[in-house]
């Protein structure tokens, strides 16, 4: 006759060869048997999470544990199976009931902490991992962890000293030399920062992110060509983020080539990831080089992305201005205007329009507005001077 014995053995062995159905159908033969036997419904329960069936091992596991509360093991393995589920608040509930029992069980409070993480609750957790760091204080993995939550909560002087701990063990990982140059951006420690990106870089040439890190880093000091050093080797890497593109081009557009900047845009134009801000900045070469119908163009392709972008509006109206479109400048500068966007250029022109519209009164109110924010437009007084007979 067979035992209980006799089939948890046998499931077991199903386990180990990966037959996870003739496990389950053993573990349960054993608990037709016996339903009191907590150690099978753990054996079941891990059973079902090999077959990827969570919700039958989340019952399996509670069914164990109202047989024996205590198992820590147990309790544990729960906690974990909520986390993966992405029941954080379950797991979280699991992993307290277990450090209650053995309040000095290292990888409950380590799983515990990480709970907190994820659940943004950083207080909790560097309280959770300082107290393993008072055990093991050569923890790298903690400090790194505890890193990352000084640089969360924008605590940079102390996310910068778990990372140089952490560097003391593994001075030559990439990864933590990269986010350790991001925290001393953070921190205006420029000299620092580059000196961790350079460290990363050397450990892995092709770091694309962090060849794109230094880049911005330069362009924020006013190193442009060392930023665009930097951002082409990105680009070699194949850094798939546009925002290479688009720097690049700001670079290129400070140095005065119009040209280089533009062939940047329309890479970024000829992914199809182009942003509104992407389309303005193309407008805004366009229009500096004179070509008129390409301005207008990418502006109103910023315009269908983001529909409420007063500076859009009113480079519009002064692309149409300059096309004798006065209808069609009118209504963008009025467009500006109604989004709150005031500019003495946008209210002498639109003075202008209304004189093209025989409308003088309309004119002299659109001048005196001008006037308020540039009173020094001669033209403008004289204009007015002639219209209303007033000294300005």
């Amino acid at each position: 006759m067979e035992t209980v014995q006799d089939h948890i053995n046998l499931g077991m062995a199903f386990t180990v060869s990966k037959n996870y159905a003739m496990a389950i159908k053993e573990f349960e033969k054993a608990l037709s048997i016996n339903p009191e036997d907590a150690e099978v419904h753990a054996h079941l329960a891990n059973a079902y999470i090999y077959k990827g069936d969570y919700e039958k091992a989340v019952a399996s596991y509670e069914k164990s544990l109202k047989i024996n509360p205590m198992n820590v093991s147990v309790i544990t393995k729960l906690g974990r199976l909520y986390a993966n589920m992405g029941k954080a608040d379950k797991a979280l509930e699991e992993y307290k009931k277990a450090i209650e029992i053995n309040p000095n069980d290292i990888a409950v409070r380590h799983s515990l902490a990480d709970v907190y993480v994820k659940l943004e609750k950083y207080d909790d957790a560097s309280r959770e991992y300082g107290l393993i760091l008072k055990k093991e204080p050569e923890n790298t993995e903690i400090r790194f962890k505890m890193g990352y939550i000084f640089e969360a909560q924008k605590k940079f002087v102390e996310a910068a000293a778990e990372y140089e701990q952490v560097l003391k063990s593994n001075p030559k990982s990439p990864g933590i030399n990269s986010m350790l140059g991001n925290v001393y951006r953070h921190m205006k420690n420029y000299d620092k920062a580059i000196e961790a990106y350079t460290r990363a870089i050397k450990v892995n040439p092709n770091e694309a992110g962090v060849a794109f890190n230094l880049g911005v880093l330069y362009y924020e000091r006013g190193e442009l060509e060392k930023a665009l050093e930097q951002l082409e080797k990105a680009k070699q890497n194949k850094f798939k983020n546009p925002e290479v593109y688009t720097l690049t081009a700001e670079i290129y557009n400070k140095l005065g080539k119009k040209t280089e900047a533009m062939q940047e845009y329309k890479k970024i134009a000829g992914s199809g990831t182009a942003d509104p801000e992407t389309h303005k900045a193309m407008g805004f070469v366009f229009s500096e080089e004179g070509q008129l119908d390409d301005a207008i163009r990418e502006y109103n392709a910023a315009l269908k992305q983001k529909k409420d972008d007063p500076a859009v509006y009113e480079a519009l109206g002064h692309l149409y201005y300059k096309k004798l479109m006065y209808g069609e400048a009118k209504e963008n500068f009025l467009k500006s205007a109604e989004l709150g966007r005031e500019s003495a250029d946008m209210y002498y022109k639109l003075g202008n329009i209304s004189m093209k519209e025989n409308d003088p009164a309309k004119a002299a109110d659109y001048w005196k507005k001008s006037l308020r924010i540039n009173p020094s437009n001669e033209i403008i007084k004289k204009n007015l001077k002639l219209l209303t007979g007033e000294s300005l």
